[in-house]
């Protein structure tokens, strides 16, 4: 018997064969993909990687219009540019499948990981997948890898398979057709070709933040007034605010300034009370990353790929998770034991292990697949990280010893200052007791404003009562991880997918500004266009509800095929809508407001979004789109002056430009330039040496003029 598992990734294989072999591995290689053979209790066991996804959705037959939704798997090198490398690894699968009598899976333990082992089984190794066993665990250390060996659960995880099958089925769908609907409705109504892009979680998500970008906009500041009274004692200067913190009219803070400062001004009350406040919950993925993005501005993105090195090297438990609970059988005084070999852990590590009880701070978020991330107590070796991984390794380790530690006390104290009937009011703080501070505080920032002691009736010595002016202010905009929480509040995409879609829209041209985000006037139009012809395309109801159901597929409540039927139902009837509204959709696209379609689109070129197309997909979309105006091929609009060939439109693949060139080229390399602008009629009719005369529709208006620019009549710009 031989066992064949599959990892995700070469390292972790590394990881797996090392922890369940007796003794050490051997290490082969099929061409540049390692691959491992040990024994376990005498069987025989081989372990070889995947490189995450070896196979992607595509189009059975080669086409460029919309919509589509005749798709199957093929090798993901197939489906995308730059993914040549798979092809060894999709190959070794194969091979060593083939010398297996069982198999088992150990991706990772979630939807993405589960149609990687999934996809692997069926397409590279040609087995079914309901044959296969699976690895479960949530850490990379020897001990959790030697505990999913000898409990392996009997099958793959159907409902996780099932739910990410569909999810990758549902965001192809939608985000091929959307964006090739968006592509060619620009190309109706400009005859340029710009790629644009949206998708099934991508649209509701430009939606609000286009929102926020509005609000923004459309902000108009309202005055108010602050008072403030500058008062001393003991040789210092304190400052009180009036207790109506703002106040709207001029004239009432004027009057009250004035009566303020009559006095005489006493301590009316003094109320301290301590406030307790208890250790910070376990890190979820979303957590950490807005706590990364404060402490260090990492991105979503970079928190979690930071976070799987630190995983793949043992290091901390599986990032992709929404747990806010640590596993109940996870020997916590193991783990401190460890993290006291670290010198700047030992003193809190010391102070936890005196504890008779070792009890964390839990939150209320579950996953059913991954606890909440924890240290491993695996140390990393002097040098072995890089300065942001040290980083994110000392925001989890000191997360999870603050769980442990007693909560902190705070002190707030509140002064109440009557002035001729005005009260002030003077606030201080302290921390009286660190608790969880001492290890955590770093990273939580607490004002520490102490106030010397106030008895009641005293008099107060008043320097200044003045007001000043300020002004309302605009919303906030978001923040990446601003944005990943408002996306898991709205309940669109998931806790692996959500920066991603963040970088997409980065990518596109819709959005700027790495710490505040701005919608650019590319993205604001994108969504105007959508929202007010085709509205569902960015619904944020329509995204949640397609996930509830992912969910429901995951829980065995639905049926994954039904699901993909519903969406596809769905779209077909979005698609309709926007086939009919397209031109619009189009014109919309590119009409200039405030800073003008030129911007969006340079904004565009400089994200990658402008595309520049092969001669053989140019035909081929030209086909797709011009074949509605009842044309197949180039359109023609006369002969050439020097071959006899047809002249036809063409589009400068780098420029995206249209000109006029002979269908006999190279052979024959007559060109005329053309207007960017407006539809192109043919006319039957020639000028300058037999140079075409073309007709120009533009905006309600037709005019013809001489393709050959040194026409008299071309700089009149008609005839």
């Amino acid at each position: 018997m031989v066992t064949l598992i599959i990892a995700e990734k070469p390292n972790v294989a590394r990881k797996i064969a090392y922890a369940l072999a007796e003794g050490k591995p051997v290490r082969k290689s099929i061409g540049k993909v390692p691959y491992y053979e040990f024994t376990r209790d005498g069987k025989r066991i081989i372990v070889a990687p995947a490189v995450g996804h070896l196979f992607s959705l595509a189009p059975k037959t080669k086409t460029y219009g919309y919509p589509v939704f005749d798709i199957e798997w093929v090798p993901v090198y197939v489906a995308e540019k730059g993914k040549s490398y798979a092809k060894d690894y999709i190959k070794a699968l194969a091979t060593l499948a083939k010398r297996a009598d069982e198999f088992v899976i150990a991706c990772d333990y979630d939807t993405e990981g589960e149609v990687i082992g999934y996809t692997a089984l069926k397409y590279a190794c040609g087995v079914d997948p309901a044959k296969a066993k699976r690895m479960k665990f949530s850490a990379l250390t020897k001990k959790d890898l030697l505990r999913a060996w000898y409990n392996l659960e009997p099958t793959i995880n159907f409902g996780m398979a099932d739910a990410g099958i569909a999810r990758h089925v549902l965001d192809w769908y939608w985000g091929v057709n959307l964006s090739r609907a968006l592509t060619s409705a620009i190309k109706r109504a400009s005859g340029k070709w710009m790629v644009l892009s949206t998708g099934r979680v991508q649209g509701p998500t430009l939606k609000f933040l286009v929102d926020r970008e509005k609000e923004i906009q459309n902000f108009k500041p309202t005055p108010y007034w602050v008072i403030k009274m500058l008062l001393e004692k003991n040789g210092q200067q304190y400052t009180a605010v009036y207790e109506k913190e703002r106040v709207l009219d001029e004239e009432e803070a004027k009057r009250i300034v004035e009566e303020a400062k009559k006095g005489p001004a006493f301590v009316e009350k003094v109320e301290v009370r301590q406030q307790k406040r208890n250790p910070p919950v376990p890190f979820d993925l979303g957590t950490l990353q807005r706590e990364a993005y404060s402490a260090f501005g990492y991105s979503p993105k970079k928190t979690l790929e930071i976070a799987q090195k630190l995983y793949e090297r043992a290091l901390c438990s599986y990032p992709r998770t929404s747990s806010q609970k640590l596993p109940k059988n996870l020997n916590f005084r193991s783990i401190l034991q460890n993290l006291a070999k670290l010198q700047e852990y030992k003193p809190f590590a010391h102070e936890l292990l005196g504890k008779e009880r070792l009890k964390p701070v839990e939150g209320k978020k579950d996953d059913p697949a991954h606890p909440a991330i924890y240290p491993t107590g695996e140390l990393p070796k002097p040098g072995e990280l890089t300065k942001d991984e040290a980083n994110l390794y000392d925001l989890i380790v000191r997360r999870f010893l603050a769980l442990f530690m007693e909560p902190a006390v705070r002190e707030i104290m509140k002064v109440v200052i009557n002035s001729n009937s005005h009260r002030f009011i003077l606030g201080g703080a302290r921390t009286v007791k660190e608790g969880w501070l001492k290890v955590y505080g770093k990273y939580v920032k607490f004002d520490e404003v102490v106030l010397p002691h106030f008895r009641e009736g005293e008099p107060v010595k008043v320097i200044q009562i003045k007001r000043e002016k300020k002004k309302t202010k605009p919303p906030a905009r978001y923040s990446p991880a601003a944005v990943i929480k408002k996306m898991e509040d709205l309940g669109i995409g998931t806790k692996a997918t959500r920066a991603q879609i963040l970088e997409t829209l980065y990518s596109r041209g819709y959005i700027e500004g790495k710490r505040k985000i701005k919608v650019t006037p590319l993205g604001m139009r994108v969504v105007e266009a959508l929202e007010k012809n085709v509205p569902d395309i960015v619904s944020v109801e329509l995204t949640r509800a397609f996930e509830e159901k992912m969910e429901d597929i995951m829980a065995g409540k639905a049926d994954r095929e039904g699901v993909i039927e519903e969406s596809k139902d769905q779209l077909i009837k979005i698609l309709k809508v926007f086939k009919e509204r397209e031109l619009d959709i189009g014109r919309m696209l590119m009409e200039t407001t405030g800073t003008g379609a030129t911007t969006s689109k340079t904004a565009a070129r400089k994200a990658g979004v402008v595309k520049e197309l092969s001669e053989e997909e140019e035909k081929e979309v030209k086909k797709s789109v011009d074949g509605e105006k009842g044309r197949k091929g180039p359109l023609i609009i006369g002969k050439c002056p020097k071959c006899g060939g047809d002249l036809v439109v063409r589009y400068n693949r780098k420029t995206g430009k249209r000109f006029v060139g002979c269908s006999s080229w190279p052979k024959c390399n007559v060109t005329y330039p053309l207007l960017q602008r407006g539809e192109i009629i043919s006319t039957d009719k020639t000028c300058c040496g037999g140079a075409p005369v073309v007709k120009i529709r533009e905006k309600g208006r037709e005019y013809e003029i001489c393709v050959d620019m040194n026409c008299r009549d071309w700089k009149k710009g008609k005839r």
